[in-house]
């Protein structure tokens, strides 16, 4: 009989935004309870034995009334259905005495590892026998140093899966940079175990760390700003005696952060040709790969444009965004303008007696001398070995290209010229 669990972490209910616009906050508050019911509703229409709760469930500091009975709900559907809920709290969501987690009285259905001290608990068939036994540990505190994973004890039961269950940072994992370093450990720690299958919570970035067996971070149920984008869900784990784990992605989100870069900007000379130009870009994008659900978009405008001036203007970029919100009907269009730049053309400037002419000729120098470039001393900006000079040359060519632009927009605008 196969063991079926759904592996879930970082919903981050009652998490704060930050927007200025009061409705869109209310949505995507609203949107990350929309994502954690649909994610009850899989697990029961998919007749799951478990579901696995990675930490995070909820922001500590801004849990309302509300939404604790909301979170209460969704556990007594599982619990009607019979289903296991195995909870290891994280540095958001911590276990202590002092924090909200330790005041909500949970159904009996509802294991929450309260401890850095890994438990084993069974979960059982219908006739009592083990299907999988689930390791875990919870965070007892905000800021948990430690590493959780190193007491977790090996298999006893060669044919029985084991579940490992944490909160925890894998160093060398993607997105790593991006979260506070809060019970680390590294893949050989996870691996050296022996487990069928490891669900993870902590870092938002959906990843497989290692395909057999599955080290799994299923990324927050939501994104939550524009790092945080692309599609969002959780996993769907299904597991046959002590064998290989298969898993399968499910799309929850019903929102979805997306950024776009627009470039060519060159041929727009005029705000109805700016707009039909982005237009076009983003469907076209979205035709690459649609994302699912309510899209907040940011559109990153990049290059020269004749209407770079224009676009310094608050108000024009508010005109834009407020066409793009309802020509594309997305929920929400952000325009960057930030690398926009003045159209110009270097070879107007070859040559003059003025400091864009002297730049522009010693930048060509620079690309055809490269013994100019090595009595620089560029090891040091290249970040390579003095005594590689093919690498550093190779490094500095790259830097070199196209930057004739950057400093003829620049110098023009500095100084007047």
């Amino acid at each position: 009989m196969a063991f079926k669990f759904l592996h879930l972490a970082d919903v981050h209910l009652d998490t704060p935004f930050q927007s200025k616009d009061r409705q869109l906050r209310l949505f995507l508050r609203e949107s990350i309870r929309k994502a954690f019911q649909k994610a009850v509703d899989l697990a029961l229409s998919q007749r799951v034995n478990a579901v696995l709760i990675a930490g995070d469930l909820f922001d500590n500091d801004t849990l309302s009334f509300a939404t604790e009975r909301f979170i209460l709900e969704q556990m007594e559907r599982l619990k009607d259905a019979r289903v296991m809920v195995f909870y290891a709290p994280g540095n958001h969501d911590p276990a202590g005495v002092a924090y909200r987690r330790s005041t909500i009285q949970w159904p009996d259905n509802v294991k929450v590892f309260n401890s850095l001290k890994p438990e084993v608990c069974p979960v059982r068939d219908e006739q009592g026998r083990p299907l999988a036994y689930v390791v875990g540990a919870g965070h007892e505190s905000q800021h948990e140093r430690g590493n959780l994973v190193k007491n977790f004890p090996p298999p006893d039961h060669a044919n029985i899966p084991y579940i490992g269950l944490a909160h925890v940072w894998v160093m060398g994992s993607q997105g790593e940079a991006e979260h506070d370093r809060y019970a680390p450990c590294t893949l050989e720690d996870l691996l050296a175990k022996g487990y069928t299958y490891w669900a993870l919570g902590h870092i938002h970035t959906r990843a497989h760390l290692w395909e057999q067996p599955p080290v799994v971070y299923p990324g927050n149920l939501v994104g939550r700003n524009f790092r945080e984008d692309g599609l969002k869900g959780a996993y769907l784990v299904e597991i046959y005696g002590a064998g290989e784990a298969r898993t399968i992605f499910h799309p929850l989100a019903p929102v979805c952060w997306t950024s776009f870069r627009v470039d060519n900007l060159s041929a727009a000379k005029s705000l109805a040709d700016l707009q039909k130009h982005i237009r076009e870009t983003v469907i076209a994008r979205l035709e690459d790969g649609q994302p699912t659900g309510d899209i907040i978009a940011r559109m990153l405008l990049e290059g020269p444009s004749p209407l770079y001036k224009e676009l310094e203007n608050e108000d024009n970029i508010r005109e834009l965004e407020e066409y793009l919100l309802v020509s594309l009907e997305f929920r929400h269009a952000e325009v960057i303008a930030e690398g926009v730049a003045r159209p110009v053309i270097p070879n107007d400037y070859r040559g003059q007696p003025h400091i864009l002419g002297v730049a522009l000729d010693m930048l060509e120098k620079a690309k055809t001398q490269p013994d100019l470039l090595m009595r620089l001393k560029p090891e040091r900006l290249a970040g390579c070995a003095a005594d590689a000079p093919e690498e550093i040359l190779s490094y500095l060519s790259d830097l070199l290209d196209g930057m004739e632009y950057d400093v003829a927009a620049r110098l023009l605008e500095e100084e007047g010229i």
